[in-house]
């Protein structure tokens, strides 16, 4: 199951998910949040994946296309960690370490850089 929280504030939409995120739970992802980008023309956006337990590619591939949506629009996007040390290792080699961060707040830096 994956949870998603979306909340939009100064200009970037703030995507939090908890749970699983993987072949089953992917196209939950895409509705929700890709639809959104694609269809209000999101530019910044960044996915809290604290709580999230598990990612595969299925997820990663999806977390990726929605951060090709955010370039194409010119914008930025950013996956924050938290304290979610375990899920780095999955993500790394889709993800530069620039578009990973530990603190949400250190967010409204890099987007207005």
């Amino acid at each position: 199951m994956l949870n998603i929280d979306i909340r939009p504030y100064k200009g970037i939409l703030f995507v939090r998910l908890g749970g699983k995120l993987n072949k089953d739970t992917k196209e939950k992802l895409n509705k929700e949040v890709i639809t959104l980008q694609q269809t209000v023309g999101i530019k910044n956006i960044i996915f809290n994946i604290e709580d999230l337990q598990e990612i595969d590619t299925y997820g990663e591939n999806a977390l990726k296309n929605s951060f090709n949506i955010c370039e194409n629009n010119q914008g930025k996007s950013y996956i924050c960690l938290g304290n979610n040390k375990h899920i780095l290792n999955n993500i790394k080699e889709k993800f530069t370490t620039n578009n990973i961060i530990i603190d949400e707040l250190s967010i409204f830096d890099l987007i207005n850089s």
